[in-house]
């Protein structure tokens, strides 16, 4: 064998040993990457709310869904401060992939995936506190005017009622907090409110707690709601609704949403 035939070998034997080091170097190709899902969200007293110029949202439900994603695999992109209804239309176009405390409507059945995740208290009304009037069933509502919060869901026998009412005995507002003010500065009767926001608020405001008084109806009529996060039905992995849905049970099993919600919503 000629030395031109040596050294030739030598190379390729030499280049092949580079190569092996090289390859044995390298990162390892790296898992596909976890789907990310937008969260859009608005102000919600005691679960998800945005307080002064923060734009990262604070509340036991941040922290569920942050649980969540961990468990169901996915990467959480939490929104900015958003109105529930553009929420929704977001959702409904694949704007977004998730809404949370979301309660049943068929049209939201319709546009979204609805998974379960509690029960939440009925809505309550508010009155004045030196309204004499005794309020028991939910037929007196008919004789009140009352504010609403835009965007929020009523439990369905409040909502049959208030959509029976007159315009100008109906209003709606952006907040939990505007709704209690009117009724306190004589604007309407009453207000139709989550009692676990008003409680919230209430603890914030001492002085807007004692402006007020609570009545609430008859557990026969008026009984707890599921609660549901929403997910975009435009999402494109299939797998990712079974996913969130194992994790969800998980979290209720294990204690998890009990522990980070207390006594906040329901079983």
């Amino acid at each position: 064998m000629n030395k031109g035939c040596i050294l030739q070998i030598w190379l390729r034997q030499g280049a092949l040993l580079c190569c092996g080091i090289w390859l044995s170097m390298a990162p390892p190709a790296s898992a596909a990457e976890p789907p990310l899902l937008r969260w859009c969200l608005g102000h919600f007293p005691g679960f998800h709310e945005f307080t002064g110029n923060d734009r990262t949202p604070v509340g036991p439900s941040v922290t569920m869904m942050q649980e969540l994603a961990r468990r169901a695999g996915f990467t959480l992109q939490i929104g900015t401060k958003t109105p529930p209804g553009r929420c929704l239309k977001q959702l409904a176009a694949g704007e977004a992939e998730l809404m949370a405390n979301l309660l049943y409507s068929s049209q939201r059945s319709d546009s979204l995936i609805l998974i379960r995740f509690a029960s939440r208290f009925p809505d309550r009304l508010y009155l004045a506190a030196n309204d004499p009037r005794h309020i028991t069933d939910l037929l007196q509502l008919s004789g009140l005017s009352l504010v609403t919060v835009r965007g929020f869901g009523l439990h369905p026998s409040i909502q049959q009622v208030a959509d029976a009412l007159p315009p100008q005995q109906k209003q709606q507002v952006d907040s939990t907090a505007t709704a209690l003010q009117m009724v306190v500065r004589g604007r309407a009767d009453g207000a139709l409110l989550p009692p676990t926001q008003v409680s919230h608020i209430f603890t914030q405001q001492p002085r807007l707690a004692a402006q007020l008084r609570e009545v609430s109806f008859a557990s026969d009529k008026v009984a707890p709601q599921h609660v549901y996060i929403g997910l975009s039905r435009h999402i494109s992995d299939p797998q990712l609704e079974a996913r969130i849905r194992a994790a969800l049970i998980q979290m209720k099993t294990d204690g998890t949403i009990k522990r980070i919600f207390g006594d906040k919503v329901l079983d």
